[in-house]
């Protein structure tokens, strides 16, 4: 009778484990349904309650003698506290979800999502060197990850280094179609949550074309402007810089079409309806250049 109550046993244990497994994946759960809500705070103490109930079933399956098991269980307590990093950045808490960053760095120095997080902080913080040099690594180690390349991208061209920043953005369109692009959760980052790749993709047609129109590279800029709205319609502001791409190349039907697209999105993006009437003025439409700036915004709007 010995054996088969060991065996009895050993399945009441597992099953008991995988309960409190489900049970800390539960907390969490709902830790991430806060965190979407804005609850920053009860989000992060949720996180922390699914990372010690994990650690407490890690500690159990190794008494057990389940390493294998462990071994799983520890990687999801690690990335319960990995995930306490986002909503730090939400609450502008930026060392502390530095410091979460570099833990988690500790434990798996080469996991390239960890370090292309890091390089997304010191990006948002404006440390901009510091930033591409750790970018770097994660393209040297994934250069396929097209979140990396965006970032660094954009890092460029905040220092001016607009040559480099357009043949980054380059690299980011040419292998969003190889794997989910995700700039920004940065979808990793959740700060602009947008499931599709599409979508995404026409933030870095924008940004290219920004680059390109910097560069005085304005035909170009256009066609990349273009390439951002055939992508996604609703950008007002990539219709507003498509407009005012299309008025320095002395297309001014177009721009006007442009900035009344822009307008049809937001109605009070004002520096677009001061460019529409600009541009109703240059083509002697005053009627209707008065009648866009006397525009007044519906109330509760």
């Amino acid at each position: 009778m010995g054996i088969f109550k060991d065996i009895f046993s050993q399945t009441s244990d597992r099953r008991k484990l995988k309960q409190m497994e489900k049970s800390a994946e539960s907390v969490f759960g709902k830790g991430y349904v806060l965190f979407e809500m804005g609850r920053y705070e009860e989000a992060l103490e949720k996180y922390d309650e699914a990372a010690a109930m994990l650690e407490e079933t890690q500690q159990m399956l190794l008494e057990s003698d389940m390493e294998e098991e462990a071994k799983r269980i520890e990687k999801k307590a690690r990335d319960a506290r990995f995930n306490k990093c986002f909503i730090l950045f939400k609450l502008q808490r930026y060392e502390d979800a530095l410091e979460i960053i570099d833990e988690a760095l500790s434990k798996s120095p080469e996991d390239p999502r960890i370090i292309f997080s890091r390089g997304f902080v010191l990006f948002s913080i404006s440390r901009y060197e510091e930033a591409l040099e750790v970018l770097d690594k994660a393209i040297e180690m994934q250069p396929e990850l097209p979140d990396a390349w965006y970032c660094k991208a954009n890092a460029l061209y905040q220092i001016e280094r607009f040559e480099d920043a357009l043949e980054a953005y380059e690299k980011a369109i040419e292998y969003a179609g190889i794997m989910n692009f995700e700039f920004p959760r940065y979808s990793l980052l959740n700060i602009d949550p947008d499931p599709t790749l599409k979508t995404n993709a026409a933030g870095v047609w924008y940004a290219k074309a920004n680059t390109l129109d910097k560069l005085g590279r304005q035909e170009e800029a256009i066609e990349a402007y273009r390439s951002a709205l055939e992508i996604k319609k609703a950008f007002p502001d990539a219709w507003y810089c498509l407009g005012n791409c299309l008025a320095e190349v002395g297309r001014d039907e177009d721009a006007l079409t442009a900035f009344t697209n822009a307008l049809h999105i937001e109605p009070d993006f004002n520096a677009a309806r001061e460019n529409k009437a600009e541009m109703l003025l240059k083509l002697g439409r005053q009627e209707e250049a008065k009648e866009t700036l006397e525009y007044e915004p519906k109330p509760g709007k």
